[in-house]
């Protein structure tokens, strides 16, 4: 249906205010609700009531023609009819973009993309609501075959867009509210991409879990619990020359990174650049406030190379 639960509209509305949007971008409007809604509480809450008065600028995306009538035009200042797939790549950059009821309607692969853009092009917030688990079947209906759901969400499938969560319990099953500020730390949005990234792994994706933990190490290029991830997936990949550069970025960025600079002699030695691994174990012996278990693992690698060319 081009409507949705009532129960998460106050919750909604409250993130929406906080953050004072002067764009917003309502993905799938459907009937219009969140249109209505922004254009209430953004303008008409604040006293611009009639239309010359309003300064936010709403505009909507809808694949289903006939769903357009009088009322959504007259509130949003521009609807885009198309498929949302393709339209993401033709859309700007919005303070709030909201995605409600939209990325189940299509399947799984094509909606993380989409997602992933979405929140790109979201410049303080995306507001993502969305059925999470089992029991919300829903069929073509309305002589709109984009209404049939074809994936199934569950919380972890977002851990790479740090949000604020809230779950309402339905008689169709649990309702999911992510409120992904853009305000988090590149930390927080590295850490997220990391846990996505092994979820990814899991599942075999190996392409986009690599893909998550470069953009992940990029965010935060010093971040050791991006790093080793990172490192680990290239070595098993047999990209040993990128991982090498990629832990000779993160010391560029802060230099006293020792358990880095002891994996950096390891990977240098697996790929048999020993004179590097051994001046890189040396610098850290020689450093003073190298920690003492960093020492002992530098003193038995550094003794397994001269033992080995001895």
């Amino acid at each position: 249906m081009p409507v949705s639960t009532s129960v998460h509209i106050s919750h909604s509305i409250e993130r929406i205010v906080s953050v004072n949007p002067e764009t917003v971008l309502d993905v799938g409007c459907g009937f219009g609700l969140w249109g209505f809604l922004c254009r209430e509480y953004l303008d008409v809450w604040n006293g611009r009531v009639l239309p010359a008065e309003w300064q936010t600028r709403i505009d909507g995306i809808e694949v289903f023609p006939p769903y357009i009538q009088a009322h959504q035009r007259a509130l949003y200042n521009n609807i885009l009819v198309k498929d949302v797939r393709e339209a993401v790549n033709e859309i700007g950059e919005y303070d709030l973009i909201i995605a409600g009821d939209v990325i189940e309607h299509l399947d799984k692969p094509d909606a993380e993309n989409v997602l992933e853009m979405l929140y790109e092009k979201a410049s303080k917030a995306l507001l993502l609501n969305i059925p999470i688990g089992p029991g919300w079947n829903h069929p073509e209906a309305h002589g709109n075959p984009g209404e049939l759901h074809r994936s199934q969400w569950a919380t972890e499938d977002f851990v790479q867009y740090p949000a604020e969560s809230v779950m309402f319990d339905l008689p169709c099953g649990r309702y999911g509210v992510f409120w992904c500020v853009k305000t988090v730390s590149p930390k927080l949005r590295a850490e997220g991409l990391v846990a996505a990234a092994e979820i990814r792994e899991r599942r075999g994706e190996n392409e986009a879990a690599m893909r998550m933990l470069k953009k992940a190490q990029q965010l935060d290029p010093a971040n050791e619990t991006v790093l080793i991830p990172l490192v680990n997936f290239l070595l098993n990949s047999g990209e040993t020359t990128e991982a090498i550069g990629c832990l000779q970025n993160a010391l560029k960025e802060q230099s006293d990174l020792y358990a880095v600079r002891l994996l950096l002699a390891r990977v240098l030695a697996l790929a048999s650049h020993h004179d590097e691994a051994h001046r890189e174990l040396t610098s850290l012996l020689d450093d003073a406030s190298t920690p003492e278990e960093i020492a002992q693992n530098a003193r038995k690698h550094l003794e397994d190379i001269r033992n080995r060319f001895a």
